[in-house]
């Protein structure tokens, strides 16, 4: 509230213009120092606080040099005490402190505000939200940034991957399961460790994953995120479970880099079949769950048989017929099926290629068709391998 003496002055600077219009230039001349006078001793009337900045960057300091603090300073420019009722910080890493005591006309107090780097590597941006008794302006917003270069320790723990002048978070995507036609996302989170601006590039990628790197220029000691985009309308001879490989440097022609590899489970959708069409849908029958080769010569090829039958109205059409297992081969005689019809699947072990230091044959055949209720079945395979 302005102060009596100011309200005072005010009035009798109106009521003297007002009862001499008709006085000569000289006297209105004078008459106006006192309305500006008045004017601003109104204006400044209660507590009026000003920040002499209100926001400080750090720049870039190693996360071993410990907590970073910096000084707000408040000068109340107003003829009323003025008081700081609060202080607010985004997060528990920045901490605000400052003397409770009102702050007289004239004088300046300070807020020190203190950031906590421990095991936050990269770039920082926080707020402290600080409210006072000042009507004309009660609210305000302090900032702090800067760049915390993460110590080994920090980045073992955050980024264990070591791709030069990179750190990433991991080497391996996993998209998981993804319905044919859609598009699935996967992210990767890295960390430039080296003392230059790099840009990261990534190299080898299949045709159906894409990827986007922001920032695309990294400043030192700052974080960025690789986002991978999993199009599965561009891999259409694709189906079941699949890795791919791909390699990230820190630019162009760094030397070093990181392998980076992808998994995905590529599924027919079937979400969009009616209940005439699932009724007519293909339906598949595998012979056998499992195939026992017994026992067999180390160097031998064994083989066995598997019959497939469509009992469903439509075609039943085998999408793929694989195993991970190196030392499996297939052979299919008919990737599409009529209805009431069957194929024959031929597999043949290659003992010479059995991974198992006991001798021991223990693989697995998938089988991927468009039977919407049984899209994915599995046969067993097993042996044991004898020397001659």
């Amino acid at each position: 509230m302005p102060s009596r003496q100011s309200l005072n002055c005010a009035l009798l600077a109106r009521l003297y213009l007002e009862n001499n219009m008709g006085m000569n230039n000289c006297i209105i001349k004078i008459a106006a120092p006192v309305l500006i006078l008045a004017s601003a001793t109104t204006m400044n009337a209660g507590p009026v606080g000003r920040w002499l900045k209100t926001s400080h960057d750090f720049g870039a300091f190693d996360e071993d040099m410990g907590n970073m603090t910096t000084e707000f300073r408040l000068l109340n420019e107003g003829d009323a005490p003025l008081v700081i009722l609060s202080a607010n910080a985004s997060c528990g890493c920045t901490a605000p402190s400052y003397n409770r005591e009102p702050i007289n006309p004239g004088d300046t107090a300070v807020m020190t505000v203190t950031y906590n780097p421990f095991a936050r590597p990269g770039k920082f941006d926080k707020k402290i939200k600080v409210r006072t008794n000042d009507a004309s302006a009660p609210n305000t917003v302090l900032a702090i940034k800067g760049v915390v270069i993460g110590s080994a320790n920090t980045l073992r723990a955050h980024f264990p991957v070591d791709a030069g002048k990179l750190k990433l978070r991991n080497s391996m995507l996993n998209f998981g399961e993804i319905a044919k036609g859609r598009t699935k996302t996967s992210f990767l989170d890295g960390y430039n460790h080296s003392a230059d601006t790099v840009r990261p590039v990534i190299t080898g990628l299949p045709g159906y994953i894409d990827v986007n790197i922001a920032p695309a220029e990294v400043p030192p000691g700052q974080q960025f995120t690789l986002t991978f985009f999993c199009n599965t309308a561009k891999a259409p001879d694709l189906w079941g479970l699949n890795s791919a490989k791909a390699f990230i440097k820190a630019d162009a022609d760094a030397s070093q880099g990181q392998p980076l590899e992808f998994i995905t489970v590529l599924n027919e959708d079937f979400s969009g079949l009616t209940a005439k069409q699932l009724e007519r849908a293909p339906r598949i029958s595998v012979s056998t769950s499992s195939v026992d080769l017994g026992s067999v010569e180390k160097g031998s090829r064994p083989t066995a048989e598997i019959i497939v039958q469509n009992y469903g109205r439509e075609p039943l059409v085998l999408r793929r017929v694989s195993s991970s297992d190196s030392s499996v081969t297939v052979k299919t005689g008919s990737t599409k099926i009529k209805a009431g019809k069957q194929a024959v699947i031929k597999i043949t072990v290659d003992t010479d290629k059995v991974s198992d230091t006991r001798g021991l044959i223990n693989s697995k055949l998938s089988i991927i068709a468009n039977d919407p209720q049984r899209p994915v079945s599995g046969v067993r395979i097993v042996g044991e391998i004898i020397e001659k």
